[in-house]
């Protein structure tokens, strides 16, 4: 048998947990989700035009990026390239898609001149190549352009 008081604090327990249901929390807004940083379509046509001829698939005194001991198929680095079979258009071969998808991962859209697509052949970081391009040089404008064309 219960003694009223416990009765009463259960009571008392009962009313504050159906209270605190009814009123619950207030809902916030946060807005959309924020776009991905590292998510970047830039210019395809740009790409096939500029960058691929005068940056990635451009000779280095005799080498390329897309080499078996650089950036090649087979190579251990983070970007695979390969050397084109055929012209390029749009819709891209898929030779031509490959090497886009793996260049325009190492961009960074909202701040082109510090994408990795730039700071490894600048020689900003680290790079296995070595130091290929300068920042003010043809290059780089070229890749920073390319999030603003077409």
């Amino acid at each position: 048998m219960r003694s009223r008081g416990s009765v009463g604090v259960c009571l008392v327990l009962l009313v504050a947990a159906a209270l605190g249901a009814a009123i619950g929390c207030e809902t916030v807004d946060l807005g959309a989700p924020p776009a991905d940083v590292n998510v970047c379509e830039p210019g395809q046509q740009w790409f096939i035009d500029q960058v691929w001829p005068m940056f990635l698939g451009a000779d280095y005194g005799g080498k390329h990026c897309y080499d078996s001991t650089c950036h090649g198929p087979g190579s251990r680095t983070a970007m695979t390239l390969t050397n084109p079979i055929e012209a390029g258009t749009i819709p891209f071969p898929m030779d031509w898609q490959d090497n886009y998808t793996q260049a325009s991962q190492r961009m960074n859209c909202s701040d082109p001149s510090d994408s990795t697509l730039l700071i490894l052949p600048e020689g900003r970081q680290v790079h296995g190549g070595g130091t290929l391009i300068m920042e003010t040089g043809n290059e780089a404008t070229i890749v920073e352009q390319w999030v603003t064309k077409p």
